[in-house]
């Protein structure tokens, strides 16, 4: 018996001395390999099996049922989407062409205070149906607060509170990663510093994070930092503070009203990142533009309110100082342009100053206003709004602590004209400000890409070519790389992502999607 042992012994050493290697489900051969490390790149040669990476090194006669020659080309983690919006949309939508065609293999969804509840009925029908990139979401505040309290303007009782808690211990314990604020839009408007910190409370007992759109992004965007910073720190949950940017006029050429917060907690031992997108405009609708007040109740008592003769020029006059004021001599309603409105196809991607002389009426602020009011009373549209200088996006891209991310969603092809980010987002980091700009090398922004958000959201196992790592990979042509999609014309694919893959599997060849769906729903530490 122990000679037969060993004789196998022996001819397993035989076969391994011959250079044998084992056989793969799929080889990439001579690829720049960017680790996700910050590392310059290097040439190997990487084997997967069984949904990871088990080899990297020398395959020099490669045995696998699917061979990349990645001569030429640069390798690289998987891109990982730490704020998108996809749990809006991925359902209905799971082969997230918009998404995998820029090498994005993970997204994290739930951001700005709403995600889809509960998310055991989303991945139980993700799971389902099947999905062609990994999905993790957060816990939106706001969704929890409508839930038990609707769209009160008060604050919770003591067993509103309990019941958010409550809920938010749920759908940890179904998989979510971390909980999500929204405090410029509806209801969280409503919440105080206190309700947030009892409800991040709860995703502290189990490692989750807490992400957060602040209250304001204007004139209070230092203290609205600093109270995302208390949250977390009070409840010791690290804390991502959510697409930051410069986006009034006063703030222009200061990044410290950002960065000085965020630093100060930072050496105190605080864990704060941030995120960002790298284009100079921004999306959303129009509820942010309204005073809190008339949105209590939801659309039908903003209705009425806009009856009162009073209620409507308080209304009017707050949006015309939030939204088309500007003081360095902008047009303001020639920045904003609408990108979804069901009521209105034919306004999509059109600005307001079009629209208004396309209704015979004057371009002016005031009609600008009623014109933003009866567009909210009609249901709302998704807009693109102009209001970052190049120079602030660029030293804010350049932050160490800073992750890319696209703050969009999974988008049906041709539907209106949404932000281009949603198509574009992270080849455009590597054509723009890796070659054109020399903002950063490309290791460094694939670590903005790839490890660090994956270090963010505690995806262990991601976000790094290593061996026994899940294999999430892109294999792009650094010299064809770029994004196409514009604001004008925003559904267009980016070029020269040859392949990418997704848990060891081909999700995309030649730029084109195969079909298949072998993503995954990534569960947060409270899974039960």
């Amino acid at each position: 018996m122990y000679s037969k042992y060993i004789i196998f012994l022996l001819f397993i050493s035989l076969l391994l001395s011959c250079g044998l290697q084992p056989e793969y489900d799929l080889c990439i051969i001579n690829g720049k390999i960017v680790a996700g490390d910050s590392n310059p790149w290097y040439i190997a040669d990487i084997g997967i099996k069984n949904e990871k990476i088990v080899y990297i090194g020398d395959i020099s006669k490669p045995h696998a049922q699917k061979v990349i020659d990645a001569n030429g080309l640069y390798v690289c983690p998987g891109f990982i989407d730490i704020h998108n919006h996809s749990d809006r949309t991925i359902v209905n939508i799971p082969t997230a062409d918009n998404y995998l065609l820029q090498g994005v293999t993970t997204v994290l969804g739930g951001n700005c205070g709403g995600h889809y509840y509960p998310v055991s009925e989303q991945f139980q029908k993700l799971k389902k149906k099947g999905i062609a990139i990994n999905f993790c979401t957060l816990i939106g505040h706001n969704t929890i607060r409508e839930e038990v309290m609707g769209l009160k303007m008060s604050a919770p009782s003591d067993e509103e509170l309990d019941k958010m808690k409550k809920l938010v211990d749920q759908e940890m314990k179904s998989g979510a990663v971390g909980l999500s604020t929204g405090l410029a839009y509806m209801p969280g408007r409503y919440a105080e510093t206190e309700e947030i910190i009892e409800l991040a409370s709860i995703v502290g007992k189990y490692g989750g994070m807490y992400a957060s759109h602040i209250r304001n992004q204007g004139e209070n965007i230092t203290e609205s930092i600093q109270e995302a910073i208390e949250i977390g720190e009070k409840n010791n949950v690290r804390v991502e503070i959510s697409h930051i940017k410069l986006c009034i006029e006063p703030n222009w050429g200061k990044p410290e009203v950002i960065t000085s917060p965020v630093e100060q907690a930072r050496d105190r031992g605080v864990e704060v990142f941030t995120d960002q997108y790298p284009y100079n405009a921004t999306s959303s609708g129009f509820s942010s533009s309204f005073p809190a007040w008339s949105l209590e109740g939801g659309t039908d008592q903003l209705k009425e309110r806009l009856k009162n003769e009073q209620s409507y020029e308080k209304i009017k006059q707050y949006i015309i100082e939030k939204r088309l004021i500007s003081q360095k001599g902008i047009d303001k309603l020639a920045t904003i342009y609408i990108g979804n409105y069901e009521e209105q196809p034919d306004w999509e991607g059109k600005n307001l100053r079009e629209i208004l002389i396309s209704l015979h009426k004057k371009p002016t602020i005031s009609n600008g206003a009623d014109l933003i009011i009866d567009i909210q009373k009609n249901g709302g549209a998704s807009c693109v709004f102009f209001q970052m200088q190049e120079e602030d996006t660029e030293n804010l891209l350049n932050l160490d602590y800073n992750m890319i991310a696209s703050d969009g969603a999974v988008t049906e092809y041709g539907k209106g004209v949404p932000h281009c980010r949603n198509y574009g987002s992270f080849p455009r980091i590597i054509r723009k400000y890796v070659k054109k700009r020399d903002l950063f090398n490309l290791p460094e922004a694939v670590r903005k890409m790839t490890s660090l958000p994956a270090q963010v959201i505690r995806l262990n196992n991601r976000g790094m070519i290593k061996e026994n790592m899940f294999a999430d990979l892109v294999v792009f042509d650094l010299d064809k790389i770029k994004d196409t999609a514009t604001y004008s014309d925003p559904h267009n694919y980016p070029e020269g992502v040859d392949y990418v893959i997704v848990n060891g599997i081909v999700s995309a060849e030649n730029g084109v999607p195969t079909g298949l769906l072998p993503g995954k729903v990534l569960y947060g530490p409270g899974k039960k």
